[in-house]
């Protein structure tokens, strides 16, 4: 009998497999790997074409950087992870699988798995970011691998930016029966988030959307280095996490 009991627990490990079994979205990561592509050619030219102000100055890593996530940061990921997230969740309501969800007592581990399952795509796409930046920082363009740390550390806080934007859009999937529906939502959400960008940068870490720019330092990269940028960074983006899973937790367990 404890046997019996011990098979039907609820185990957030088989969730995540299940999710990284059904997720296979090839598009996302072609899609997330071209559009860094369009920043890292942006940072690229504007280092080229101001190559002796830059030398001058003794700036490499950050000329690059700069110009390199700030359409990524404000626009491509937001998106694209939102509609990674979204046309997962969407097969969710096929089905009414998250009723069967709650029925079974099985919620909260598909909410876990799917959460975790969340964290290894945001490590990963910041990843797929980081590298292309090596790449064109050393290969390329021949910088000294010493500088480099600060925009690797960035990543920390960026992984977690992305997360919360998975999260949110998983929780606010549950509501969306409409992949359509979903993505228009996301869209407003994005430029909201590109306009506080633009306007007020000091406020990035406030708005979830526009998150990755500010643990990115897209706007502010006298202070990319800055630890106490990265800890501030890093903790606002884990407080929205923990708002996103909380939100998903409650909108799972009320779709009866």
């Amino acid at each position: 009998m404890a046997a019996n009991k011990r098979i039907s627990k609820p185990s957030v490990a088989a969730a995540l497999r299940w999710e990284i079994r059904k997720a296979g979205n090839l598009w996302y990561w072609i899609a997330t790997a071209l559009f860094d592509l369009i920043g890292m050619f942006n940072g690229w030219s504007q280092y080229v074409d101001y190559r002796k102000d830059f030398q001058a100055q003794g700036v490499t890593w950050a000329a690059v950087w700069g110009q390199a996530i700030l359409l990524p940061s404000m626009v491509f990921m937001p998106i694209l992870v939102a509609a990674f997230a979204s046309q997962i969740e969407s097969n969710e309501h096929v089905g009414r699988n998250w009723q069967r969800l709650n029925a079974s007592g099985t919620a909260l581990a598909a909410v876990a798995g799917k959460m975790l399952h969340g964290l290894l795509a945001s490590l990963l796409t910041v990843a797929v970011f980081e590298v292309e930046f090596f790449v064109v920082g050393k290969v390329i363009l021949g910088f000294n691998l010493r500088d480099v740390g600060p925009f690797l550390f960035r990543g920390v806080p960026m992984t977690l930016a992305v997360w919360t934007i998975m999260t949110l859009t998983q929780a606010i999937s549950v509501e969306f029966e409409s992949f359509a529906g979903m993505m228009s939502v996301v869209l407003v959400l994005t430029l909201v988030g590109c306009v506080l960008s633009l306007v007020v940068p000091s406020l990035t870490l406030a708005y979830p959307f526009s998150l990755i720019t500010g643990a990115s330092a897209a706007r502010d990269l006298d202070n990319i280095a800055s630890l106490g940028s990265v800890m501030t960074a890093t903790l606002m983006a884990a407080f929205w996490v923990i708002v996103g899973g909380l939100i998903f937790h409650r909108l799972t367990r009320k779709a009866v």
